[in-house]
């Protein structure tokens, strides 16, 4: 019995060393699952494009030979961007909305000195501008044509003001009222120069002047009561 004990263990000693060896070799060839490559912590490009699944063009975003930072996005049959956004090198930024027909509709603006504007287009003409100047001045102008018609605005001391135009843009009517109670309304000639103007001071003394073509006054109404007239700057007449 002994020497059939011996082919037993011997047996099995075998078994075990090939099995050793069979795990070995199996672990040394087997495929490794491939590690997922991390995620690229930075891309940079000087332009990208946006397409869409028929490789049309439908945004670009890229730097401008201007220097400015631009954003474009096109709708599927549009050859002008229907939404232009752009940073310049000044520090200013403009945002432009557009439609099929017209390539301004909505136009944004914010310059580096402080001033900010918001334009609206009909036929691509100016018809509405709400802006807000430098010195902080506020203002909305209404358009025709794309001359400026009509001004109502806060001046930097927040006195409000309603200013008409006339030929080639100028001031024809101007309306203000102060906050120290002082009220006037003034015609105005084709230079600029006053040729009518009705004042209220202070809420309580009224005065109607009449100027000639240079600004010297020619008349003067007051309250107290009183009419002054005057020629060339010089007293004619005074009633009572």
């Amino acid at each position: 019995m002994e020497p059939q004990h011996r082919l037993i263990l011997i047996a099995g000693l075998v078994a075990a060393v090939i099995g050793l060896v069979a795990g070995f070799i199996g672990g040394r060839f087997a495929p490794h699952p491939t590690a997922t490559p991390a995620p690229a912590a930075l891309m940079q490009a000087q332009a990208f494009k946006l397409v869409d699944h028929a490789g049309r063009e439908r945004g670009v975003l890229g730097i401008d030979a201007d220097g400015a930072a631009r954003m474009a996005l096109f709708g599927p049959d549009a050859a002008l961007p229907l939404v232009n956004l752009a940073a310049s090198p000044q520090g200013g930024a403009t945002l432009q909305l557009s439609d099929s027909q017209n390539p301004q509709a909505v136009v944004l603006k914010a310059e580096p000195g402080g001033s900010r504007e918001v334009s609206l287009y009909s036929a691509n003409k100016i018809r509405l501008r709400l802006e807000v100047q430098k010195n902080g001045e506020a203002a909305v102008d209404l358009f025709d044509k794309g001359s400026r018609l009509i001004t109502l605005g806060l001046t930097h001391q927040g006195d409000p003001q309603l200013i008409f135009y006339g030929e080639a843009q100028k001031a024809a009517l101007e309306l203000i009222s102060k906050k120290t109670g002082d009220r006037s309304l003034s015609l105005l000639g084709k230079n600029g120069t006053p040729r009518a103007v009705l004042g209220l001071k202070n809420d309580q003394k009224v005065a109607l002047g009449l100027f000639d073509q240079k600004g010297k006054t020619r008349v003067a109404l007051m309250d107290e009561p009183s009419l002054i007239l005057l020629k060339e700057g010089k007293l004619v007449r005074t009633l009572p």
